[in-house]
């Protein structure tokens, strides 16, 4: 008895053209391109809003800590250098060393813009204090706006009340 083999023809393909291929990388490059506006512009808005939570944060925990405490605190904001430093607390990461935040390094990556005391608003001064009484009660209120690319954020501390808020 004889058998007889079945063949499979040899023309068949087993990988990609070289159009094929070009024609994957070409739709890839079409979908990072409407991509990346929409990731950048996220990534702007992301920074000054985790940067206006954190100013907001730590406004209310010096509030809270000169209430507790009975005693002032002072929070110094610095647009020269992009930072501000909270007196009376150490810094997390470094022991001993005082609380300060550098805005512009990561994972905030922005700007003061401006600084303002509300009793002078035409008149811009950095380093600007802002003092907590013992009965958690702001000196003076202040308007301080951050900024990331062109997606900002303003946070607000009342001059009586000391109530803050971002806009």
């Amino acid at each position: 008895m004889r058998t007889e083999r079945l063949t499979i023809p040899s023309n068949r393909r087993t990988g990609m053209s070289l159009i094929e291929l070009t024609m994957s990388v070409m739709v890839m490059g079409i979908f990072a391109a409407i991509a990346m506006p929409i990731y950048s512009d996220s990534l702007l808005k992301y920074r000054s809003e985790v940067a206006a939570q954190r100013i907001l944060q730590d406004l209310t925990q010096a509030q809270q800590l000169a209430r507790l405490s009975n005693s002032n605190r002072t929070i110094t904001f610095d647009a020269t250098t992009n930072s501000y430093t909270v007196s009376g607390l150490t810094s997390l990461n470094r022991p001993g060393a005082a609380y300060s935040v550098p805005l512009d390094q990561s994972p905030y990556s922005v700007v003061i813009t401006s600084l303002v005391n509300i009793a002078q608003p035409s008149l811009q001064v950095t380093p600007l204090t802002l003092t907590f009484d013992r009965f958690g009660t702001p000196d003076r209120g202040i308007s301080l706006v951050v900024r990331a690319g062109d997606k900002s954020k303003q946070i607000d501390v009342a001059p009586v009340t000391g109530r803050t808020s971002v806009q």
